[in-house]
């Protein structure tokens, strides 16, 4: 029995030195940099927004918000990639721009997932976790592009139909949280919600990402090998059957994840 405990301690040792890296002083100062560049970025950023959300309220179109917000954190992945922290492939994303009116699912490997997303993409409402709004470096941010907090289903879902029906687009990472099982964690049935009862289209994203660095339950600050490598890829477009049910959909659209993630090719 002590032998199996102290092998289950090397195990985890092990496993916390595979997922943290090794300390190379030099990488690890343009980590830190390139993480002073995002909180930098939303300590002046979120308080102009929130500044201009409080005093122009509906005057600025909530397309015209999110632009701005897609503009900053434009800014922040040129940082990265000037600090050699970030090497972004993004694969069919350009077609994407003049959607309107569309449910955007992407699966969630990485803290950086939507920051990345929201650069790249058309004009959209991100769905965020309500404990977020509280963050100084998001809240400006989330006020001024319309964002959706996920604390209330029903308000979620009603602001959602709200903003698809007005031509918005609403960007969902149906795992809830990052991945935890890989590749993929349960769908949860939001979107499908949105999507069956507004009748929406789904426009799919696959995220790819090499390494362990920001995801799910490692520190910010542990040590990792630069640069980070995402890959963005636009997917399948689906549309809700008649008789479909949101969890019979949000299964569909699960399963199609599943496949893409699991494809040798789609591994790193």
């Amino acid at each position: 029995m002590a032998t199996l405990r102290a092998s289950s301690r090397m195990n985890e040792t092990a496993g916390c030195q595979r997922r943290t890296g090794k300390f190379r002083p030099g990488s690890y100062i343009r980590q830190m940099l390139a993480t002073g560049l995002f909180f930098a970025l939303g300590i002046i950023g979120s308080p102009v927004f929130w500044i201009l959300h409080l005093l122009a309220g509906s005057r600025i179109p909530v397309r015209t918000g999110q632009k701005m917000v897609r503009g900053l954190f434009r800014i922040f992945a040129r940082g990265m990639r000037a600090l050699g922290m970030l090497q972004l492939e993004v694969q069919g994303l350009e077609a994407l721009q003049d959607i309107r009116g569309t449910v955007i699912v992407s699966n969630h490997p990485a803290l950086l997932d939507a920051v990345l997303l929201l650069s790249r993409l058309p004009p959209a409402a991100c769905v965020m976790r309500a404990d977020l709004l509280r963050n100084p470096a998001l809240c400006g941010s989330a006020l001024l592009g319309g964002y959706i907090t996920n604390d209330s289903g029903p308000a979620f879902v009603r602001q959602g139909i709200e903003k698809i029906r007005t031509g918005g687009n609403v960007l969902i990472f149906p795992e809830g949280t990052r991945t935890i099982t890989p590749p993929l964690n349960r769908f949860k049935h939001g979107f499908a919600m949105v999507a069956t009862r507004s009748q929406a289209a789904v426009q799919t994203i696959v995220i790819e990402y090499r390494g362990t660095h920001l995801t799910k339950g490692v520190s910010l600050f542990s040590p990792t090998e630069g640069p980070l490598h995402f890959v963005l890829r636009a997917g399948e477009r689906f549309f809700p059957k008649p008789d479909e049910t949101p969890p019979e959909f949000s299964r569909r659209v699960e399963a199609w994840f599943r496949t893409e993630l699991e494809k040798p090719e789609s591994r790193f």
